[in-house]
């Protein structure tokens, strides 16, 4: 009897076993594309497929194609009594270059078993079309000088050209690497041109670029993801009349739009041979200085006001060297500027104000204050020089003074004098028994009541200034720009435009409170690792870069919006940045 029954379960072991590896083989995986021959800008169809089971598809090795997921399909069929199963994954993949791509081994998950595709070889052709009207949709960058000085201001364009309707465009920026970058704002505009006879609606989009350190530099490909609307031909009617439109259908097809990359040569700054120091700025400035008052007592306070304005890499000024006398008490305050980045680099002012306060009484001068900065326009240091300023300081207002107490001159006699009864203390001594009788005690609720206050008292001043001081750290400073960016969103009346740029800056703001730095761009990939490492879920991150995408998308295609889009698209946006901050 024991023998049977341990035949048995050696039986249901095998045949488990046997079932399972039946299963495993049986499953099947195959990669394929609809062509292995393709031109530059033209996108290919992967179809991934799972015979006999289910399987969790690795396209992580893929590098360089952009890929955009078509989605999951299944079917069934049985066939005398056997069902078999059969799972499609699509994807949709457009190359990042050109010449001899490949999709390597894709890994597939099946029951805890991992099987891997074929490897397949794509060969993307050079666009032969050039850019002289032939084209349904292309885009253009340049920059303003190639060759330009460290420091020197550039501006980057980018430019997108389409005759055809363009849906779901997703633009990634260059990297600007060894460049500082801020985009322009307002600077995004829209119209029409006619190359070669063919018309376009053209986007622009402009950025300022400063170079950081000399040599030659490259400025990767702007990249441009989005849909052509192709219109299929219309049907005509079964009773022989005009086609009928509501049968008409569009198609959409996948294109990937790349800039040419743009080769910089930074040019170094001559040595630096004049008097008195190099500020760093590079561009065109004048410096102004004044005080508010010229005459004052001892005592008092006056404000010297040092003016740097000018074009070029303003932000960068730092205070300049001012020859105070030793007879004054300086009080440096924080600068004040008031700067825009416009279409000929960083424009505006930059003011340093010292309160000055006399301690003696006199005549002064202030020197004239030396500012040398690098002219672009001639090659060449410039030096540029204030006015010197007179100050007159008179004695101080103040009546009482302090008499110092001098003793007399000593004529050679001894001072000693018999010491004598002059009265009793203010306070005399207790001398009875009295005097030893005990005080009463302090209770232990005062005790403890009066030995805390100081620590009640810190704490009550440290949480008043915890609610009441602005912050300035990074995170602070970029979730109120995302919190301003939503409410500019919100004012009536603003143009399409200035409404979805708002909504990015918000977005981008946020993201980058959440990274702890300060800045006015961010990729897509950015964008997901800031999410990943703040611990947000998978969805939350796809949430956030598709919302980013299809901002992007509407900036870039030209599309009009009306009032409901409008609001659906800022409700998304207000819900996000709700729920990263």
């Amino acid at each position: 009897m024991i023998g049977r029954i341990r035949n048995c379960w050696i039986f249901v072991i095998v045949f488990a076993v046997l079932n399972f590896c039946v299963s495993v083989h049986a499953a099947e995986i195959q990669a394929v594309v609809d062509r292995t021959q393709i031109g530059a800008g033209e996108s290919i169809e992967l179809t991934v497929t799972v015979k006999g089971g289910e399987g969790t598809v690795d396209i992580s090795p893929i590098k360089d194609f952009t890929m955009m997921s078509g989605g999951t399909s299944t079917s069934v069929q049985i066939i005398n009594g056997r069902m078999s199963k059969e799972v499609n994954h699509t994807y949709t993949l457009i190359p990042l270059k050109e010449g001899r791509l490949v999709i390597p081994p894709l890994s597939v998950t099946i029951d805890n078993t991992t099987q891997k595709t074929a490897e397949i070889v794509i060969t993307v052709s050079p666009k032969t079309p050039e850019k002289t009207g032939g084209q349904d949709v292309f885009a253009e960058a340049k920059v303003s000088n190639s060759n330009p000085y460290e420091g020197e201001p550039i501006v980057y364009t980018f430019k997108l050209l389409s005759a055809i309707q363009i849906a779901n465009a997703r633009f990634q920026k260059p990297e600007f690497s060894g460049f500082t970058s801020k985009e322009v704002e307002k600077s995004q505009k829209t119209y029409r041109t006619v190359v070669n006879g063919r018309e376009y609606s053209v986007t622009d989009l402009t950025i300022l670029l400063v170079p950081v350190g000399a040599g030659p530099k490259t400025i990767d490909p702007a990249i441009l993801e989005c849909d052509l609307v192709r219109r299929q031909n219309m049907r005509r009617s079964p009773f022989g009349m005009l086609d009928d439109p509501f049968l008409g259908q569009n198609r959409l097809e996948p294109r990937v739009i790349r800039t040419e990359p743009l080769s910089i040569t930074v040019k170094p700054l001559p040595p630096f041979n004049a008097k008195g120091q190099f500020s760093g700025l590079v561009g065109t400035f004048q410096i102004q200085s004044e005080v508010d008052k010229t005459t004052l007592n001892v005592g008092e306070s006056a404000t010297l006001s040092v003016n740097v304005s000018g074009t070029g890499n303003i932000m960068d000024a730092a205070a300049p060297e001012i020859a105070i006398p030793d007879a004054f008490k300086r009080y440096k305050d924080a600068p004040q500027e008031d700067i825009q980045p416009g279409m000929n680099g960083y424009t505006g002012k930059k003011v340093f104000r010292t309160a000055l306060v006399p301690l003696k009484e006199g005549q002064y001068t202030l020197e004239p204050i030396a500012f040398n900065f690098f002219d672009v326009s001639s090659g060449q240091y410039q030096t540029r020089l204030t006015t010197p300023v007179s100050i007159t300081v008179h004695p101080s207002r103040e009546k009482d003074r302090i008499e110092v107490y001098s003793p007399p001159a000593s004529d050679g006699k001894p001072l000693k004098k018999n010491v004598e009864f002059t009265g009793r203390d203010i306070l005399p001594l207790k001398e009875d028994m009295n005097a030893l009788e005990t005080q009463k005690a302090l209770s232990t609720a005062w005790f403890w009541a009066l030995l805390l206050a100081p620590a009640r008292l810190c704490l009550g001043v440290k949480g008043f200034l915890t609610f009441t001081i602005k912050k300035d750290d990074p995170s602070s400073l970029m979730a109120q720009r995302a919190d301003q960016a939503l409410k500019d969103a919100s004012k009536p009346g603003i143009s399409a435009e200035e409404f979805l740029t708002c909504l990015s800056r918000s977005l981008i703001s946020i993201l980058l409170s959440r990274a702890g730095v300060k800045g006015e761009s961010l990729t897509y990939a950015e964008a997901e690792t800031i999410l990943k490492s703040g611990g947000f879920s998978e969805e939350a991150v796809k949430s956030a870069t598709r919302l980013l995408e299809k901002i992007d998308s509407a900036r870039f295609s030209g599309q009009g919006m009306d009032s409901k889009s409008r609001e659906i698209l800022l409700s998304e946006t207000r819900e996000l940045v709700r729920t990263i901050s």
